[in-house]
C-alpha cells in the first residue's frame, strides 16, 4: 500500500481537498520535502491525486486502490472469499492451443482433479474490480509447471480454485498473455459458454 495515499485518506482527502505541504506530508511519512514532492507529483501524474483550488484530493482512481487494499486485507484476516462479476469476452484461440498439450494437461488432472477442455472463458472484469485480480494473484497458487517439447519451451501456469455460476473451475494465470490486466481465464472440464448459455456481452460471477 502507498504510505501517502494512506495518509491522505487518514486526513480525509477521499471526502473533500486537504491542505497540506510536501513538507508537512514528508514530516509525517519520515522522508525529506524533497522526496515528499516527487513521490506526490507521481501520484498526481499516475491519477491517483489531484490538485484542486481547496488542496490535493483522492481520485476514483486512488480510492479505489486503497478500498481495494482493505478488502483483500479484511479478507486474508477474517478468510472470506474474492467475488466479482464480469464480462464474458472472445479470446485469442491461445487457451485452446495451451490446453490441448499433454505437458498441461495431465497436470491439470492430477493437480486440480479434472482434464480441461480445450479452451478458457474469458472474463472482462469492471474497472472497480481490477484490485481483484491483483488479490486473487497474491494468494498461494497451484502451480502447473512449464516443460520443454521438440519444437519450444513452455513457461508456468497459476491456476487458483474458484467457482463460476457454482460450477467448480480454476482460473489460470499464464507467465506470459495477450490478454490484457482487467480479463482473467477460466478453465474447467466443459466448454463453460456452451452449459452456462452465455455469448459475449453476457454478465457472469465468479467466487475465488
Amino acid at each position: 500500500m502507498d504510505e501517502m495515499l494512506l495518509l491522505l485518506l487518514r486526513h480525509g482527502a477521499h471526502l473533500r481537498p486537504v491542505r497540506i505541504t510536501s513538507s508537512e506530508l514528508g514530516s509525517q511519512l519520515g522522508m525529506s520535502q524533497q522526496n515528499a514532492s516527487r513521490r506526490l507529483l507521481e501520484l498526481e501524474r499516475s491519477g491517483h491525486v489531484e490538485r484542486k483550488e481547496g488542496g490535493i484530493l483522492l481520485t476514483k482512481k486512488g480510492c479505489t486502490e486503497l478500498a481495494g487494499v482493505y478488502s483483500a486485507l479484511k479478507a486474508a484476516f477474517e478468510g472470506g472469499k474474492i467475488e466479482f462479476e464480469g464480462t464474458v469476452v472472445s479470446g485469442l484461440g491461445e487457451g485452446k492451443y495451451y490446453l490441448s498439450l499433454q505437458g498441461y494437461r495431465k497436470q491439470i488432472e492430477a493437480k486440480l482433479g479434472f482434464a480441461p477442455y480445450a479452451g478458457t472463458l474469458n472474463i472482462r472484469l469492471d474497472e472497480a474490480d481490477l484490485w481483484k485480480k491483483q488479490h486473487i494473484l497474491g494468494l498461494d497458487p497451484v502451480i502447473i509447471r512449464g516443460f520443454k517439447d521438440e519444437k519450444r519451451t513452455y513457461g508456468d501456469l497459476f491456476a487458483y480454485r474458484c467457482s463460476v455460476e457454482g460450477l467448480e473451475c480454476a482460473v489460470l494465470v499464464p507467465l506470459r498473455t495477450h490478454h490484457g490486466p482487467d480479463v482473467l481465464e477460466i478453465i474447467a472440464p466443459w466448454d463453460l459458454k456452451r452449459k452456462l448459455k452465455k455469448k459475449d456481452g453476457s454478465r457472469i460471477r465468479v467466487v475465488v
